[in-house]
């Protein structure tokens, strides 16, 4: 039994090595002597691949064999992966589970993986797809529903790290562990944001001219994270400007939306489904967005050569859209 899982989503996968662990060794499962959990990482172990064939032909006090879990296995050297795929390649008699966060398609291991055993994928889901994972999987694991606020407010403060939700969510149960749903005021009170916010997330609101959403998510990205810095969003902010600007030019000249932003280089339902690029040129209008764009290429010169506090650049960034 040789068995490969490729993907970020760590829970996912930590409840795979669970399900491994205990068909290959059903009530021996929490035995010690039964199972070798080797870190690919160690820089303390002198061959990662010699350890990994060393384990999987040892015997227990219990077992014939032992059941062998690689952690963090794409850590492994580049001599040590073709050492452990010519090992492989004979498909030895094992119980051998490999985690890894990425693997190349093109990898001779990967390649022999596919041959001797079994390859599982776990991706992370997206940012917009976070809140419907909580949804759906924090019930079934904790065995407590959860509203909805409280799933969307895990997604918008812990990010895509699936391990980190379940964590965290699990130490604030410790807070109330009789609750019978896990509500937003328990994991407001019980768990603060840590993702690191990327500027793109403000594009729309800055397009929407929506002054609410605007500000909030600007005060959330340049406190949120030390890496948030203002000429991040003014880029972002300055390159979305932009391409509304071509964007209501090119449909001025009765380009048809879908061609419009085929000719910007941009995904149609992103851009002008989601993102209501139509929406936002009307609200903001041709002068108006030549006007804030040229405010944007002063804003990224003044914040490069000159000293703002976080305070009067949230407040510069804030007035283009609060009027």
């Amino acid at each position: 039994m040789i068995l490969a899982l490729i993907g970020k989503d760590q829970f996912s996968k930590d409840k795979q090595t669970d399900k491994f662990l205990t068909d290959a060794l059903g009530d021996r499962k929490n035995d010690p002597l039964s199972k070798q959990i080797v870190y690919a990482s160690d820089t303390n172990i002198p061959s990662v691949a010699g350890l990994i064939m060393e384990s999987c032909g040892a015997v227990s006090m219990f077992a014939p064999e032992q059941a062998v879990v690689v952690r963090n296995a794409d850590a492994m050297k580049a001599d040590e992966s073709k050492a452990l795929a010519r090992w492989l390649k004979d498909a030895p008699d094992c119980k051998l589970l490999l985690d890894f966060d990425e693997l190349r398609a093109n990898s001779e291991l990967y390649k022999i993986l596919q041959k001797v055993g079994k390859i599982e994928k776990y991706e992370e889901p997206k940012q917009y797809k976070m809140q419907e994972w909580i949804a759906s999987n924090v019930p079934a694991h904790f065995g407590k529903p959860i509203e909805p606020a409280a799933s969307q407010y895990l997604a918008d403060a812990l990010g895509t790290n699936t391990k980190l939700v379940c964590e965290e969510l699990e130490k604030a149960l410790i807070y109330d562990p009789d609750c019978t749903k896990i509500t937003f005021d328990l994991v407001k009170t019980m768990i603060t944001p840590r993702r690191e916010i990327p500027p793109y997330e403000i594009l729309n609101y800055f397009g929407m001219r929506d002054a609410v959403g605007y500000t909030r998510k600007l005060h959330e990205i340049l406190y949120g994270n030390k890496d948030n810095d203002a000429i991040r969003i003014v880029n972002a902010l300055y390159g979305h400007a932009v391409d509304l600007l071509n964007f209501m030019s090119l449909t001025a000249k009765k380009m048809s939306a879908e061609d419009a932003a085929q000719a910007l280089g941009k995904n149609y339902f992103m851009f002008c489904k989601q993102g209501n690029a139509a929406e936002c040129c009307r609200r903001w209008g041709k002068p108006l967005l030549c006007r804030v764009i040229r405010r944007l290429a002063e804003l990224n010169y003044e914040f490069k050569s000159s000293s703002w506090t976080v305070t009067s650049q949230e407040l510069a960034l804030a007035a283009l859209v609060v009027r």
